[in-house]
């Protein structure tokens, strides 16, 4: 999987690195792995490495995880995110995300 976390319970925070293809599948596998973490507190931040993943998710994808996470909201409510990407396309791909997670 394209995508590697640890969470840093000491500094209460997850670091998440993702890289290269990283599709639907594999975003909602983690997102329910990390939802499975005892040791995840919900309010956790976190920070996300995408400066090397390959091309952006299209909006069908970034739907369909949105729609994945919003069954586990309720394990990273309160969270903070900060995001870094390598290129302004990805972030405009994060922001569109946020706004689709927030209205699923």
């Amino acid at each position: 999987m394209p995508i590697h976390y640890t969470i840093d319970v000491a500094r209460g925070v997850v670091r998440v690195a993702m890289s290269g293809v990283v599709d639907p599948a594999d975003t909602l596998r983690f997102l329910e792995r990390l939802a499975a973490e005892p040791s995840l507190q919900p309010a956790m931040p976190q920070l996300l490495d995408l400066t090397r993943v390959g091309a952006p998710p299209t909006v069908a994808e970034s739907e369909s995880v949105a729609q994945g996470f919003a069954r586990l909201r309720h394990r990273f409510e309160g969270a903070r995110c900060a995001v870094v990407v390598a290129d302004p396309l990805a972030f405009g791909a994060i922001r569109q995300f946020a706004a689709l997670a927030a209205r699923a």
